[in-house]
């Protein structure tokens, strides 16, 4: 019986953050950090996962949630199965580099494991941007957690060299080239985040009814001259992702233009935006942000929902190592948490 290995990127989040879930843009990258995924055809669904050190199993065609990293398998079947796509079991391995609750979209790499593998392993015929979608609608309807489509989109569409420019209301999407001398250092603070939380979905549900009170479809075609019929917790929020669309178009321009030291300064301006007007970060994150920018980096901000998880930072690709040591050194001299650092690029998508 023949083993298929697939490899399902990470990502991160280059510039703008929470505007997906008001179709606004976004511009995501992969990142050669990989959930690993190994298996073979099977009547029933058994996987180990190494980093839980545990292997669970399930029924195809029976899907009832229990709590573990299990149910975002279990959803990909859901979606393919209600689709009419009645894949079959898998028994195999999960392992990989690509650490689960360090904000780099761990659950959407595994969802595009599972698909991938499934739809070469059954000849589903899927296309890509079905992929993306159909993974999507499990996070959101099976899994429970209400993201927007960022997370599934760069994890399958990702390109090596390359950002994504994505528009998340039309899913146009532009590739752009991402400076080769430059590295993103990506700095794990150790707090756990609970994406699913309540400050999420109430972020979400604000900036959805926000649109709603000012006859929008979506963030991008708000004015921030509008935001004054909002009340003022209302047109706080949407007024970050109002000018965070803003800055994406910045960052894609001074990326064409060649213009590192711009999208450093757009980056760093964005985190603390976000952290005074938007409310997700943390004293950790602002630290990170802070020291990496004190040592020399062309800017930083969080990564990804926030509430913990990681923050990036551009840095020359000489240096990102260097830099890493160094600002964990000083991170750990106040904060007890677990922390690491990745030194990444710009990765392929899931294959």
């Amino acid at each position: 019986m023949s083993t298929i290995r697939v490899l399902s990127p990470g990502r991160v989040n280059l510039i703008g953050e929470h505007t997906d879930y008001t179709l606004g843009y976004v511009m995501p990258m992969a990142i050669n950090l990989y959930t690993v995924l190994e298996g073979e055809k099977a009547e029933d669904v058994r996987l180990y996962s190494e980093h839980f050190n545990e292997e669970r199993s399930f029924n195809p065609g029976r899907f009832t949630r229990e709590g573990s990293w299990m149910d975002y398998v279990k959803g990909v079947y859901w979606a393919l199965w209600r689709e009419g796509h009645e894949a079959g079991g898998i028994h195999g391995r999960i392992g990989g580099d690509l650490p689960p609750g360090a904000g780099l979209s761990s659950s959407a790499s595994l969802e595009l494991a599972v698909m991938a593998l499934l739809n070469r392993m059954y000849k589903l015929n899927l296309p890509p941007i079905e992929m993306a979608l159909l993974a999507k609608e499990a996070e959101n309807e099976f899994v429970g957690v209400p993201c927007g489509i960022l997370d599934q989109f760069a994890v399958t569409f990702g390109r090596a060299g390359h950002v994504i420019f994505l528009d998340t209301d039309t899913l146009r999407y532009e590739y752009i080239p991402f400076p080769s001398d430059v590295s993103v250092l990506i700095l794990y603070s150790g707090v756990r985040r609970k994406l699913a939380s309540s400050a999420y979905a109430e972020r979400r549900e604000m900036a959805e009814e926000s649109l709603r009170i000012l006859g929008k479809r979506t963030s991008k075609d708000v004015s921030e001259n509008e935001l004054s019929r909002l009340p003022s917790l209302y047109a706080r929020y949407l007024g970050y992702i109002v000018r965070e669309n803003r800055r994406v178009l910045e960052v894609r321009d001074a990326l064409r233009a060649g213009d590192i030291i711009t999208v450093g300064e757009t980056l760093t301006g964005a985190h603390w935006d976000i952290a005074r007007n938007y409310g997700v970060s943390c004293d950790e994150l602002d630290f990170l942000v802070r020291k990496a920018n004190e040592l020399g980096a062309y800017g930083a901000r969080l990564t990804g929902a926030g509430f913990g998880g990681s923050a990036i930072a551009l840095v020359d690709r000489k240096k990102g190592e260097e830099l890493g040591r160094t600002i964990l050194t000083e991170y750990r001299k106040i904060f007890p948490w677990s922390a690491g650092y990745f030194v990444v690029e710009p990765s392929d998508g899931v294959g």
